[in-house]
């Protein structure tokens, strides 16, 4: 992932702010998601530390205005 870096950055630069939370929000998801499965097969759990995305920071507040339409 680390040489394809460069490219999702200028991909990500190109969305809209809305469009970044969204994308962010959703990054946040699988993160948690993938984190909870590691502890469910009791596999070592991915470290957030090195993350600067916040729950609070981008909430889910569209996804669930989305799924309720």
């Amino acid at each position: 992932m680390r040489d394809k870096k460069p490219e999702v950055l200028k991909i990500y630069r190109l969305l809209t702010p809305k469009h970044r939370a969204d994308l962010l929000a959703w990054i946040r998801l699988a993160f948690v998601a993938e984190n909870s499965a590691r502890k469910a097969l009791d596999f070592e759990v991915l470290s957030d530390s090195s993350s600067s995305l916040k729950a609070q920071d981008y909430p889910c507040e569209n996804l669930l205005q989305r799924s309720k339409k």
